[in-house]
């Protein structure tokens, strides 16, 4: 974390390696869900679609036709996803294996703005405040587990502040208390803060490199 940003502590603690367990067990379980739904979808109902059909409920099709459609696209979006999740939850293990949740900031500012909370943009931005009216570098977020295409891309109740692990000019794990929900964040831009991470101190850089951020994940 950056020295203006240390010192936020949070009410409370939080055992990290609890969290680092139960961040994996989401992302596992959130692929394997959705990876049945979207294949009973595609495989699953042709069959029930034809034996309803020849027991006389013809207009059958007309449901289980874009059911079939969702799970085919569904189950392509799912397997393109694999490659990213993997890197994700590889890095943010690696994060919270070498920091702890021990910083916390109250107030959450969501750059992209309102609009940002509906549909799905491309890239979410936000600002992290300390109590004492620190100010975070502009970073882009991605949830973990990523919410589905039809609910708000940010993770509820972020807005009511968030714990930190990490080093800021790097990358860090983010985790709302009032939802249990995480997120992986770095620079929004990457090379605007090299500065930052050059004049870093040696302990800083080694502990970034062991968490596996001293390159751009996202």
């Amino acid at each position: 974390m950056p020295d203006n940003m240390q010192g936020a502590r949070a009410p409370g603690t939080l055992d990290t390696a609890a969290l680092r367990e139960k961040l994996t067990t989401r992302m596992w379980w959130a692929g394997i869900r959705n990876t049945v739904i979207y294949a009973f979808m595609a495989f699953g109902v042709p069959p029930l679609g034809a034996a309803a059909n020849r027991a006389g409920m013809s207009w059958i099709f007309i449901i289980g036709g874009p059911m079939i459609l969702v799970g085919i696209f569904g189950l392509l979006a799912s397997l393109s996803t694999i490659p990213i999740a993997v890197l994700l939850t590889r890095t943010c293990r690696r994060t919270l294996a070498q920091y702890s949740f021990d910083t916390y900031c109250p107030q959450i500012a969501k750059v992209d703005g309102a609009k940002a909370t509906k549909g799905r943009p491309k890239s979410m931005t936000l600002t992290l405040h300390t109590a004492e009216g620190h100010e975070s570098p502009l970073m882009r977020m991605n949830p973990i587990p990523r919410r589905g295409p039809w609910r708000n891309p940010w993770p509820e109740g972020i807005e009511n502040g968030v714990y930190v692990a990490g080093d800021l000019p790097f990358g860090a794990v983010g985790y709302v208390p009032s939802s249990g929900t995480f997120f992986f964040m770095q620079p929004a831009d990457w090379d605007a803060t090299a500065q930052d991470r050059e004049l870093a101190t040696p302990d800083r850089v080694s502990r970034a490199q062991d968490a596996s951020l001293t390159r751009k994940v996202i």
